[in-house]
């Protein structure tokens, strides 16, 4: 069975011989054996094969140096079943999407200062999430739902996230969003993306007399926290009789910390300390094409 060393950066075209012979030499140096890279992307991924749990605590070091100074993403894979994973759960904000859905719905009504910094506060887990959560939504009371209409044609899908659900979806595995977001939104990119399925809040609604919707500032049922990603992950497992070490899932802050830790990969995408410290993956210099890398596929495995 192999390990693999996966190196990568997809926001610029930058890895070069130098580095790619860098790596290679204190591979062999640690391993006492010659490997060979695999080009998964010209200039931007490369992986190396290597025997399990035959590589030192130095090789980690000097990689986590050259990480450093080049801002290139150096990620150990630990190879515990097939590479290719049946199942994917991915957070939303700031994640598939490149913004936090409630900091821009405050952004319209002139509340953004306020709500972004409970934000930030909840996904490094300094707060509570649920409180967070209901604090932010209140806060949009007796506002129209046209400021949904407007988030949904104003939203940046991050790249990558296009090919990672496409291309798993066409390699047989099930896609799943799963956000502490809105229906609103992750119904939305479902469409979009065409992910398998969604989970999210759900925003209260009514109808006035004039015939015009608007937020209540409160939300529908339970609310969806970290202990509900970890439930949609074991029930997904169990529902398609599918193992851990099948799945694969990405997030960026403190709500995701239990899927992040449950799955066979844990990708941590330009993640907050305390995901990080939790995730086997972490991608600060590479979009989302990096947990296809991370299974294996290349470039021409991908599909736009």
């Amino acid at each position: 069975m192999k390990d693999y060393l996966l190196i990568s950066n997809t926001k610029q075209s930058k890895i070069s011989n130098n580095h790619l012979d860098f790596i290679s030499a204190h591979i062999e140096k640690s391993t006492n054996e010659k490997i060979f890279y695999k080009e998964l992307s010209f200039r931007k991924a490369y992986e190396w094969a290597l025997p399990s749990n035959n590589y030192d605590l130095k090789l980690k070091n000097i990689l986590t140096d050259f990480q450093s100074k080049h801002g290139i993403d150096c990620n150990f894979i630990k190879n515990t079943a097939k590479r290719k994973k049946k199942l994917l759960l991915a957070d939303m904000d700031s994640t598939i999407i490149k913004e936090e859905s409630l900091d821009e719905l405050a952004r319209q009504i002139g509340k953004e200062k306020e709500v972004s910094y409970i934000t930030n506060e909840a996904m490094n887990g300094r707060l509570d999430f649920k409180k967070a959560l209901l604090d932010r939504v209140s806060i949009l009371k007796g506002h129209s739902t046209d400021i949904l209409e407007t988030l949904k044609k104003n939203i940046n899908i991050n790249d990558g996230a296009k090919e990672l659900v496409k291309t798993m979806n066409v390699n047989g595995s099930i896609t799943v969003l799963v956000s502490g977001g809105f229906t609103f939104l992750t119904e939305h990119l479902k469409d979009v993306l065409d992910f398998t399925y969604t989970h999210a809040n759900r925003l209260q609604i009514i109808e006035r007399e004039t015939k015009k919707f608007e937020l209540t500032g409160k939300v529908e049922g339970p609310i969806l926290d970290k202990n509900a990603k970890l439930k949609y992950l074991n029930d997904y497992i169990k529902k398609y009789d599918i193992s851990h070490k099948d799945t694969i899932c990405v997030g960026d802050g403190a709500n995701d910390i239990e899927m992040i830790k449950n799955a066979s990969i844990g990708v941590s995408f330009s993640g907050k300390t305390a995901l990080n410290k939790v995730a086997d993956i972490h991608l600060n210099n590479t979009n989302l094409l990096g947990l296809l890398y991370s299974q294996g596929y290349a470039d021409s495995d991908i599909i736009n």
